[in-house]
């Protein structure tokens, strides 16, 4: 229940190492990070006269419980050649991808202290995008040597070059435009093993009917950050307030036990918790009420779609719910430095109509997190136990725990 009151339980701040050369060198780099729920990734490929590849970690989760409130990110790696992307895998360590333009692919797993463990070489025309992890097995598109097969033969995408591992923005003229990434290459990086599947630039079967379907799935309003946004049954999302000129955050929580046993709450017990949440300054919103909403925003019902013509009092009470959202939008932040004092607090139940909640409607409970100072939702992670500020280059970042 610690996740419901949106309140970190403890916070502690990500620090970079100090004084070391290789995060201040300006020369051209390639960088990213890598989440999984124990730990923290950032890696940085110096493209010099000796190109190699350091590689900064931190365990967030055995930090939890020591007295110290800075973690840092230790300097755990130098490998002696530039990853173009690299990835924590469980149980190995982390594994990166190299491209090489004359010979393909290049995996290599390593252990978290640097270790060489093995590598697999894949001849391709080109890579593109970004390493997704799998339980020990790492995944990477292609276009493969191998001829195109014929449902990719006149399926060309003209600006995929911009997402090819090889591609540097201003400095690369002279890629070739008629290539599929029609591959996917799959490495178990514990027991080396490669294996390809063809890609399909067909949406997947009955993706476009779920629309008319949302018990099963949902279209919602929010934006998701640009690290791990998921974790267990969470989602971590937000809205951008321009007025207050920073991020509104959300928690939802698909997990439908909890979402019962929050509905089978009696009105006092309903009452009780609300005034709680008002007190603790929290906000909860309980969601079974089925809808739809389009690019432009818009709220379809899906508890009456059409042809069905909807009962007079739930178009009423439409009225009133979609009316009192536009007011919580126009009132939801002011310029207040706290959060406690900024965002509004409660507990709301947005249920489907008496005849739709038996079964209990698939939905989700919402959850408004307070973390102090956040301005840049997009730099935000979520793990099992915690929300992740990403730190920058030259600037801390924060681990927020929520058990």
């Amino acid at each position: 229940m610690v996740w419901l009151d949106g309140k970190p339980t403890l916070v502690k701040t990500i620090a970079w190492p100090a004084d070391d050369p290789d995060l201040k060198w300006k020369g051209w780099n390639r960088e990213n990070w890598s989440v999984l729920d124990s730990q923290i990734l950032f890696w940085r490929a110096l493209l010099s006269e000796k190109p190699k590849t350091v590689i900064y970690m931190a365990d967030i989760a055995s930090a939890r419980d020591t007295q110290v409130d800075t973690i840092l990110l230790k300097r755990v790696a130098e490998l002696d050649y530039a990853a173009h992307c690299l990835v924590i895998v469980p149980d190995v360590g982390f594994v990166t991808a190299e491209w090489r333009s004359n010979s393909g692919v290049y995996f290599r797993a390593h252990s978290e202290t640097g270790e060489f463990l093995r590598e697999r070489h894949c001849p391709a025309h080109a890579s593109y995008g970004n390493l997704y992890v799998l339980g020990t097995t790492v995944s990477l598109c292609v276009t493969s040597t191998d001829p195109i097969p014929p449902n990719w033969k006149n399926v060309f995408a003209p600006y995929i070059h911009f997402l090819r591992l090889d591609y540097r923005a201003g400095y690369t003229h002279d890629l070739p435009q008629n290539l599929a990434a029609e591959t996917i290459l799959t490495w178990n990086a514990d027991s080396g093993d490669l294996r390809m599947s063809v890609a399909t630039s067909q949406d997947p079967s009955g993706l476009r009917e779920v629309w008319y379907y949302p018990n099963d799935a949902r279209t919602l309003s929010f934006k998701v950050p640009d690290f791990p946004c998921v974790a267990t049954t969470r989602v971590l999302v937000y809205r951008r307030d321009e007025r207050a000129e920073r991020p509104i955050i959300f928690v939802l929580d698909f997990d439908q036990t909890l979402l019962a046993a929050l509905l089978s709450k009696q009105p006092s017990e309903r009452a009780d918790w609300n005034a709680q949440l008002v007190d603790a300054c929290a906000q909860v919103k309980v969601v079974t009420r089925r809808f739809n909403i389009d690019v432009e925003d818009q709220i379809w019902d899906a508890e009456y779609p059409w042809p069905q013509q909807a009962p007079p009092e739930w178009e009423a009470h439409l009225d009133t719910i979609l009316k009192d959202d536009d007011d919580d939008d126009d009132e939801d932040m002011d310029d207040s430095d706290s959060d406690d004092e900024a965002l509004p607090s409660g507990l709301e139940y947005d249920e489907a109509p008496e005849e739709h909640r038996k079964p209990v409607p698939f939905g989700y409970v919402q959850t408004t997190l307070r973390l102090e100072g956040v301005a840049d939702a997009e730099r935000l992670a979520i793990t099992q136990h915690a929300v992740i500020e990403i730190p920058e280059l030259g600037k801390n970042g924060r681990v927020f725990y929520f058990d």
